[in-house]
């Protein structure tokens, strides 16, 4: 009896020294890093706003109070106080083109917010730096900063460049401004036809201007010359640099235009450790039929770098005059926009890629633009079933309320960029009235709808800086010159909270990512953006200080990746 009494005696004792290791902090694993004392906007319904997270490896392992943090914290663990700074989830650029934008921070020949003055002394200076007859080509051009707001033409450019052909792309990307010496090598004159889905300017005579749009831009494709020189070039990696921009500016995450090629060249960054930034890359309809042909499907990729949507363009852009109308412009009541493709060919393109499981993510601006989108998707849907695509329209700049309404039933996303109401509010309302102009950029009403909004920039048709975006949805005015006062239409402003959503979970419930990042959450990965204040505190005070707020960390699969120095 008393041997069997022991036995009982030492089981009980372990069972004692078991509950209280349970209890123990010594139970709980040990952080790698733990923030605490901050302000944490989660975009978690369930725990919105917390003070503390705990980091274990790439991962967040708990959310909460302080008190609860701390028993993870062990003597290798680093803890950082916030002291009030606000945390939200990695930011999340939902649609941009990373190439161009390295191109154009790398080479630094942007013509961003110049008025035409300014633009055809940066001209002048690289056709001096360079050899006679070499092709110069600069970006970002926009009319709407010019004093009469009217398109440029050809000899404004001959004046600073006779015997150079020039290219300069608008910050759209859907019309080109030409010089005379760059017809000539294209063989375009009075009597070149306008391309299917282009369109060449002309003055009364049917002589071209020298802008081009849409499918006309490649009529000057097979142009060359001897390389220009770029003032001020960096030389740098230009792949590189931009994600360290993107990095500082507060991103974590993009999707982008992409390609298999591109695919590789971040995979080799991400084997030398440098890949601090996520790529979900968007291919062409050619490129997807390559997949295909592969057997790599949508989704395919490693932890860091995916193959995202199939992009498909619907029709051009405001700003070029050419986003497809159901009504003619306003100001130029002899367009309507331009369709890229003819209905029949939009239909087949969207119908391809769901039919091969792919997601599609198609560019439309003007309100019959976006219209015939929504049946291409829902008759591929009625053909080959839901699949759960979660389809993308990229921009929805202009819709009626009908086609509103479809994105629910549908299973759509609109996939829009804040800034471009803010640029563009400067000549929406000349160009297609006031009455349409309250169809657009419609952030509030998909809100209202319950529709999933995901945020970007476009860049480089628009900064990166994700604080503009933020700003502009808060706001509705213009950055650099605060019109109007009250905000544009600004029954369509939302919170804070809601574009930090969108900018977050909204951007990767786009690109399939939520279950992994968009919100902080215990299991997700840790990818975080820390800015260097109480966010809505200051922007109670002055919302322009959404503008000037300093990124102070990102943390990225865990890890620290930045420190913005005071």
């Amino acid at each position: 009896m008393d041997q069997e009494s022991n036995l009982k005696n030492i089981i009980f004792v372990l069972l004692i020294l078991a509950i209280s290791f349970q209890g123990s902090p010594k139970s709980f694993p040990a952080a790698d890093l733990i923030l605490m004392n901050g302000k944490i906007l989660t975009m978690d319904s369930r725990n919105p706003v917390t003070s503390s997270i705990v980091i274990v490896g790439n991962k967040i392992q708990f959310t909460g109070d302080d008190a609860g943090s701390l028993k993870f914290r062990d003597k290798n663990s680093k803890v950082i106080d916030l002291q009030g700074k606000t945390i939200i989830p990695g930011l999340h650029d939902a649609h941009l083109h990373f190439e161009s934008g390295s191109d154009l921070i790398s080479d630094r020949l942007s013509l961003r917010f110049l008025n035409k003055k300014q633009i055809l002394k940066k001209i002048e200076d690289a056709v001096q730096a360079s050899p006679e007859g070499a092709l110069i080509k600069a970006y970002s051009y926009n009319h709407a900063y010019f004093k009469d707001k009217k398109f440029p033409d050809k000899y404004d450019l001959d004046k600073v460049a006779p015997k150079n052909p020039v290219i300069i792309t608008r910050v759209d990307g859907h019309s080109i401004w030409v010089n005379s010496m760059t017809l000539k090598m294209a063989g375009i004159s009075k009597e070149t036809p306008d391309p299917q889905g282009g369109e060449l300017i002309r003055y009364k005579d049917n002589t071209p201007t020298g802008i081009l749009k849409e499918n006309a831009e490649m009529m000057v494709k097979d142009v060359t010359g001897p390389e220009m020189v770029i003032p001020g070039s960096s030389g740098e990696n230009k792949l590189l640099n931009a994600i360290r921009y993107a990095n500082k500016l507060g991103l974590t995450s993009v999707t982008t235009q992409g390609s298999l090629k591109l695919m590789k060249q971040l995979n080799e960054i991400d084997k030398v450790g440098e890949l601090t930034l996520r790529f979900n890359l968007w291919i062409s309809p050619a490129e997807m039929k390559r997949c295909v042909e592969k057997g790599i499907k949508f989704r395919s990729g490693s932890d860091k770098v995916r193959i995202s949507f199939v992009k498909i363009f619907a029709d051009g852009s405001l700003g070029s005059v050419s986003a497809a109308f159901f009504k003619p412009y306003t100001n130029n009541p002899k367009t309507s926009g331009i369709l890229i493709h003819p209905v029949e060919e939009l239909d087949k393109l969207i119908s391809d890629a769901h039919e091969n499981g792919f997601q599609t993510g198609v560019h439309a601006i003007g309100n019959r633009g976006v219209h015939l989108v929504l049946n291409a998707v829902e008759k591929a849907q009625h053909k080959f079933g839901m699949r759960g695509l979660r389809h993308r329209i990229e921009h929805t700049q202009f819709i009626t309320d009908e086609d509103l309404l479809r994105f629910n039933k549908l299973k759509m996303i609109p996939s829009m960029q804040p800034t471009h109401c803010t640029t563009d509010l400067l000549v929406v309302e000349e160009r297609i009235g006031t009455e349409r102009a309250k169809q657009g950029y419609r952030w509030n009403s998909f809100k209202k709808e319950g529709v999933m909004l995901a945020f970007g920039t476009d860049w480089p048709v628009e900064p990166l800086d994700p604080r503009r975006g933020l700003y502009s949805s808060i706001e509705r005015r213009n950055i650099e010159n605060g019109f109007p006062e009250n905000g544009w239409f600004p029954g369509e402003q939302i919170s804070i909270t809601d574009a930090i959503r969108y900018y977050t979970l909204g951007a990767a419930y786009a690109s399939f990512n939520e279950k992994r990042i968009g919100s902080i959450e215990s299991g997700k990965l840790a990818d975080l953006t820390i800015f260097d204040a109480d966010l809505e505190k200051i922007i109670e005070k002055d919302k322009k200080n959404m503008l000037k707020v300093k990124i102070y960390k990102i943390i990225m699969d865990g890890k620290i990746v930045n420190i913005l120095k005071k």
